[in-house]
């Protein structure tokens, strides 16, 4: 039979409603909101995995000055047969000028393909691929950025293109004109499709495409190390087939592949951290309403357990509509989150990167740390404290004694104090356990409203510390090392080595092969003029006559060679030879040769200007934190850029970061591992006096001499320059140039795409904030319920009443509000390092004064708001509640 306590349920709902609709808001909007982003991350993390597959990406690419032979490609392959053999794609874009009616005049830059069948396939997200020769299809991001549709029209290089296509590149998910570059340009530039003839009516206009071609590994189980070995051999192999590599970049280090997955795992991680602030908080909250309901239900309890009714059943009874709601809050939240939440969630990722047409997954692991934990949480803790609270025999329920918290009856107040203060004081006391709660509650809110507050502070922080770290206006890094400092002759030498870098490599050893032939001609006719001279007869004048046929037939050929160089270079066959003469005044052979600028820089700018090598290692971060990247930097002793560094000597200074984040001890010896050699480097940390730079600083540093020493280096290797002046340095061999300004841009970065992100949070931890206080007020209010019917039958009027209770309760959360800040930010450092771990770099929390002065103004303002709802409270209070017989 079922049991007659059901019947209580209507009204107990009603009697409670405030708290649990607080319950269930409190849960709906969380699970909705976390659900939601967490959901729209895992999906677009099964997305970006899939793309490899689906969209057939490429393990790598190559550059050359010209299109490669098939001789050349060939020798590629056979260069990685070791390594299972690969598959080569020929993959040549043109940087297009774009304009379009609806960007405003902005200079857009489109890096224009074929139409890929074989690799880097694009994904359609509207129209079709194109087709005729005037037919473009665009990245999606960049169209929406630029307001471009279907339809529109668009010019690129000057020539008109109708877009019939909106697509996304699986090789420009993030959009990085340069894979050096910082930050992603999702503005100014993106990627574009044309048809076969489209493209030839692009290079038709004078400019040549870049000759990129993508290759595949056979064995898609090779490491990166075996990789990069395999990598090397190929640029050997088509550098002895006289192809002109320019660059190489695997599949791991481009940025255009990769850049996206590591941005929604980090925020991944965040949102999470996020997600058990807040189960905390939902935690003690239900341990604040569970102990609250049992008092509050003290006598009915006790009235049952003496009729008769067994523990369990009330057990079972009391915790009925806890669930009931819990359930119900998940189910909606859920529903919300998967239905209305994942699409604004998704749409922050969408915005800024290039990612295939988006479907929803759904993820068992998501669904049980959003919907599975907090509901768990409110049964379990309500299930323990109504156990708990059972122990109790039914005389303690009806007495109310199951709670030994307050204040003595005996406790002796001042005389002096009014009666009003009096009065306060003595509610404060007999509800300083409720007080002490509120304090713990309002601690545990305002650290989730920080939280979000705070986020945004500490990230421009964070770029402000990256800043700092730019030793110098220009930061120039080198494909290899490259001389400032050179004659005029050796200048011209090198500019002739570069000019005829340009040419095609076969062109070059034609003519090598043709002036071998000319020489041995030469010197053939000279020995049968020696003849000639020696013993004048019939046979050697015709002997000599054949050698200066043959050597006029070798100058004929070589000067035919000259002048397909010539073609190539629009020069004159003179200038080629002069060319020619200069670059073989080049020693490419000797010991430690470097090349020379071949722009003279001017003597006051190299002498300002200075050398130094870097590298990047990783270190294991332990505990499946995957790596950290390390920057290692070999520099001068007495460097003026890192002036009092203390290098030398076989010492290595830690960035400071890089001490914070890890607390390495002194003396420890720590080993760094080198992804490309598949090799480990072990440096000793020396102690606090050998750290450097700002808590952003995640670099090692030692001599320049150490540092080649390190790692197997020419003594006089160096790979970078460091200068306040801007040098004018040869683009073949400039790898990057970084500044200042690129930090700031890396701010602008964090601020652009963390902004709806951050709005969302704080909406979030107000509305939370808001319910946690109404909740745990509350609770103060509900259980002075029968002294405010006192003060009702003794004449005191509602306003009165008010004034003592709020009033109490306004002091506790105002001086809560300002004494728990330090607490939360000691909270919030240690959330931060647990958060923050697996991510890149050392994020140090930066707590603003306005962000505090913020948390206090929109917790007291909260607070009002809850203050209005608790006057109302007391005014509904029946005086009939004073009459009842306690015991």
């Amino acid at each position: 039979m079922a049991s007659p306590l059901r019947k209580r349920f209507p009204r107990e709902m009603r009697n409670n409603l405030g708290k649990y609709l607080g319950i269930f808001l409190l849960m709906s909007v969380t699970i909705a909101l976390t659900s939601g982003f967490l959901t729209a991350a895992h999906s677009i993390s099964v997305i970006i995995d899939d793309i490899p597959a689906t969209y057939h990406v490429e393990d790598g690419r190559f550059t050359t000055a010209f299109e490669a032979t098939d001789a050349q490609l060939d020798a590629a392959r056979d260069a990685a047969e070791d390594a299972g053999g690969i598959d080569v794609f020929a993959n040549w874009s043109i940087d297009a000028d774009c304009a379009a009616e609806s960007n405003d005049g902005r200079d857009c830059t489109l890096r224009t393909y074929v139409h890929r069948t074989d690799v880097d396939l694009a994904a359609y997200a509207e129209g079709r691929v194109p087709e005729a020769a005037d037919e473009v299809a665009v990245d999606r991001v960049f169209a929406q950025n630029n307001d471009v549709r279907v339809g529109d029209a668009v010019t690129l290089n000057g020539r008109s293109f109708t877009v019939c296509g909106i697509m996304t590149a699986p090789d420009n998910q993030a959009l990085f004109q340069n894979n050096s570059d910082f930050t992603v340009n999702t503005l100014t530039f993106g990627v574009a499709e044309v048809s076969d003839a489209g493209f030839a009516a692009l290079r038709a206009g004078g400019q040549q495409p870049a000759f990129t071609y993508s290759f595949t590994f056979s064995n898609p189980d090779l490491t990166l190390a075996e990789r990069t070995d395999a990598e090397k051999d190929m640029v050997c192999a088509l550098a002895d087939a006289d192809a002109t590599v320019n660059d190489l970049t695997d599949a791991a280090s481009n940025q255009g592949i990769g850049y996206a997955a590591d941005d929604v795992s980090g925020d991944s991680t965040m949102w999470s951290v996020l997600l058990y602030i807040i189960i905390a908080i939902m935690a003690f909250v239900f341990v604040v309403l569970t102990s609250g309901t049992i008092e509050e239900e003290s006598a009915i309890i006790g009235t049952l357990l003496a009729s008769g009714y067994r523990r369990r059943e009330l057990v079972a009874h009391y915790l009925a509509l806890p669930c009931a709601v819990g359930v119900a809050a998940a189910v909606v939240g859920n529903v919300a989150g998967f239905t209305l939440m994942s699409e604004p969630m998704r749409n922050l990722y969408y915005s800024s990167y290039s990612l295939p047409p988006y479907y929803a997954t759904w993820s068992w692991g998501v669904f049980a740390k959003t919907t599975v934990v907090p509901v768990a949480v409110l049964v379990l803790i309500t299930l323990a404290g109504l156990v708990r609270k059972m122990r109790h025999t039914p005389l303690e329920f009806l007495r109310h004694e199951t709670s030994k918290g307050g204040v003595k009856r005996g406790f002796a107040l001042p005389e002096r104090l009014g009666f009003t203060a009096r009065f306060r004081l003595r509610v404060f006391l007999r509800n300083l356990g409720n007080f002490a709660t509120l304090f713990i509650g309002i601690g545990f809110a305002s650290m989730l409203l920080l939280f979000s507050l705070a986020i945004l502070p500490t990230m421009t922080h964070y770029a402000e510390n990256l800043r700092s770290n730019v030793v110098a206006e220009h930061e120039y890094t080198l494909k290899a090392p490259l001389e400032l400092e050179g004659t005029d002759d050796e200048r011209a030498a090198w500019s002739a080595v570069d000019e005829l870098a340009n040419v095609e490599g076969g062109k070059l050893s034609a003519a090598a092969d043709a002036a071998d032939e000319l020489s041995r001609a030469g010197d053939a006719l000279q020995a049968a003029a020696d003849a000639l001279a020696a013993t004048p007869t019939a046979e050697g004048l015709a002997a000599a006559q054949q050698a200066q046929d043959a050597a006029a037939a070798a100058q004929d050929r070589l000067y035919e060679r000259v002048d397909h160089i010539a073609a190539d270079l629009g020069k004159s066959r003179d200038d080629v030879v002069e060319l020619l003469q200069d670059a073989a005044d080049v020693d490419a052979d000797g010991d430690n040769v470097h090349p020379v600028n071949t722009r003279d820089n001017g003597a006051a700018k190299i002498a300002q200007a200075e050398k130094y090598a870097v590298y990047t290692l990783e270190y294991d971060r332990g505990s499946g934190n995957g790596t950290e990247s390390i920057t290692v930097y070999g520099v001068a002793p007495d460097s003026r850029y890192w002036d009092g560094i203390g290098v030398g000597s076989g010492r290595a200074v830690f960035g400071r970061g890089l001490v914070d984040k890890f607390g390495f001890a002194e003396g420890q010896t720590v080993s760094l591992y080198d992804k490309y050699a598949d090799e480990a480097h072990d440096v000793v940390f020396e102690g606090d006096g050998l750290t450097w730079g700002s808590k952003s600083d995640m670099a090692v540093y030692m001599s320049l001499d150490d540092f080649n020493r390190l790692f197997g280096n020419d003594a006089g290797y160096f790979n970078a320059y460091a200068s306040d002046q801007p040098l004018d340095l040869d683009a073949r061999y400039l790898a990057s140039d970084l500044t200042p300004a690129d930090m700031d841009a890396i701010g602008e970065q964090f601020v652009g795409m963390m902004d709806d992100m951050i709005g969302m949070l704080v909406g979030l931890s107000v509305f939370i904030f808001l319910v946690f206080m109404y909740l745990l007020t509350k609770s103060v209010i509900d259980r002075s319920a029968r002294a405010i019917s006192y003060m009702k039958v003794f004449g005191y009027r509602d306003r009165e009443i008010s004034r003592l209770y709020v009033r109490s309760i306004t002091l506790t959360v105002v001086v809560s509000l300002v004494a728990c800040q330090p607490l939360i930010i000691g909270g919030l450092t240690a959330i931060f390092r647990a958060m923050l771990l697996a991510y890149s770099g050392n994020i140090e929390i930066f707590v603003p004064l306005f962000a505090i002065a913020e948390v206090v103004a929109i917790g007291f303002a909260t607070y009002l708001v809850v203050a209005l709802l608790h006057v109302r409270r007391i005014k509904r209070v029946p005086l009939a509640l004073a009459l009842k017989v306690q015991e």
